[in-house]
Formats: structure tokens, C-alpha cells, sequence
């Protein structure tokens, strides 16, 4: 593994500006929860549509029966 100077000096700054803030700081942005992003792609709203689309037509031929 190759570690460049410059991650070593980015992880030294990130360092020294969490040594100066306060530990309660700290903690509340870590209680923080993070926000989960989702994305589907116009083929999986597709698919998705044509399976609750089948979905209900097997249900209605069940209960047909």
C-alpha cells in the first residue's frame, strides 16, 4: 500500500481541527444519523411496476376461483 504525503498531510489537519473542537461537539455529530439516498433506474421502476401489475392479476384470478 502506497500512502502519498499529501493524505498524510490531510489526515494531520483533519486531526488537529477535531483535538480543538470539544468533545460534546464531537459527539452530537456523530449522533447525527446520516440521510440515506435511493436511486432507481427508470428499468427497475419498470420491472417493478410490471411485477405488482402481475402480482395483482394473479391475485384477482385466485380469487375469481
Amino acid at each position: 500500500m502506497t500512502i502519498y504525503p499529501f493524505q498524510l498531510n490531510e489526515a494531520n489537519q483533519i486531526y488537529n481541527r477535531l483535538t480543538k473542537l470539544k468533545p460534546s461537539t464531537v459527539l452530537e455529530k456523530e449522533l447525527d444519523e446520516p440521510k440515506d439516498i435511493v436511486s432507481i433506474s427508470t428499468e427497475a421502476k419498470r420491472r417493478q411496476i410490471l411485477e405488482q401489475a402481475k402480482a395483482e392479476a394473479l391475485e384477482r384470478i385466485r380469487q375469481a376461483r
